[in-house]
Order: C-alpha cells, then structure tokens, then sequence
C-alpha cells in the first residue's frame, strides 16, 4: 500500500522548512515496516487554537485525507498517561511545536525520539504540562515505549490564543507532511509512489 506522496503544494526558496539535526539525532532504522502501516501512528500535540502551537494539528489535518484508516492520525490532548498508550509498540511519527531560540521560526528540528539526549534542549514541549523527555522517562519506566519515534518538531514563534499558524510555520507544516508521507511510504513496501486518489 502507498499513499500520495506530494499532494501539498510546493514550498517557495527560502520559505520555512529549514531542517536542522543536532549530534547524532539521525532517526534510528527500525523493523518497522514488517508489520505493514496498521503499525504505525501519526500524533501531534499542541493547542490547535493557540497560534503555532497549533502546527501538530494542522499537520494532521493535512495528512488525515491519505493516510487514515490506515493510519491513524491522533491528536493528543495533552494527557500524559493517554500519550503513552497511544505510541506503546508503535512506529510513529510526532509532531509538535517547539521553542529553539537559536533558530529561525519555521525550522525544523528532526529528533530520533529514542534517544533521550537530544530532548532537554531541543524537543521541550512549547505549552503542555508535561515535556517529552518526561513522556519517555515514564514510558521508560512502565514499559510502555515506541518501537520508533521520530519527532518533528517546528519552532514556533506566536502562541497566542486564538491566532492562526504564522506563515513560516505554515509552510514548513506542508513540508512535514510530505516527509512523513515519503517516511510510512519508504517503510512499507518499497520506495514511494504516487497514488490515484
């Protein structure tokens, strides 16, 4: 099974989608795609009505019209316990809003989610009650872990309640949404193709 690879328009030179990897965040290779896409979870976190904080959801909206049902795309209501639930022994894909003050609104930060070392200072949740490192700490201690996470996180610059996306992180949304498409596509069955939808 395949799904569309570049349903999103293109992103103009220079407009958002600068990615950034620190150290050795590279996302780890999993045997992810033994198990077909009914593995895999798609999740976001943010506040869908409180500016860029809002960029989780919107990726999901954008992705929900070609992946689901056969991946789920779930927002996550910012509840710890329900997060960990929602990842345990899945591949997925995070998406959330970070603040890097280094970097310019709209970048990206790509993190292998496993590796706890890149989470302190690059993946801190932008404006939930509990940070990422925290989820994996007790995902860690419960047993309750993904078999792969790779995390998106898109530096945010605006949060006020609600304010709309800015467009730097607009556009960067659509580029993860294709990365994340290219990434289930890659792990499922070979190299991505286009469908007829």
């Amino acid at each position: 099974m395949y799904f569309l690879l570049h349903p999103f328009p293109a992103t103009a030179p220079g407009q958002g989608g600068q990615r950034q990897y620190r150290g050795e965040n590279r996302p780890r290779r999993t045997q992810c795609g033994a198990r077909g896409v009914s593995n895999w979870a798609v999740i976001s976190l943010g506040h869908r009505f409180r500016g860029d904080d809002g960029v989780g959801p919107y990726v999901l909206d954008r992705l929900r019209p070609y992946i689901e049902p056969a991946v789920p795309c779930i927002e996550s209501g910012g509840d710890l316990m329900n997060l960990l639930e929602m990842w345990r022994d899945r591949c997925v894909c995070l998406v959330d809003a970070v603040d890097a003050s280094d970097l310019e609104i709209g970048a990206i930060v790509r993190c292998d989610g496993l590796s706890a070392s890149v989470l302190p200072s690059h993946c801190t949740s932008s404006s939930h009650g509990f940070s990422l490192k925290e989820a994996l700490d007790l995902g860690r201690l419960v047993q309750a872990m993904p078999l792969r996470l790779d995390i998106y996180g898109i530096c945010g610059g605006h949060f006020a309640i609600s304010a709309g996306l800015s467009a730097a992180v607009q556009a960067t949304a659509d580029i993860v949404a294709q990365e994340i498409l290219a990434l289930i596509n890659t792990h499922n069955g070979g190299a991505p193709c286009t469908s007829t939808r």
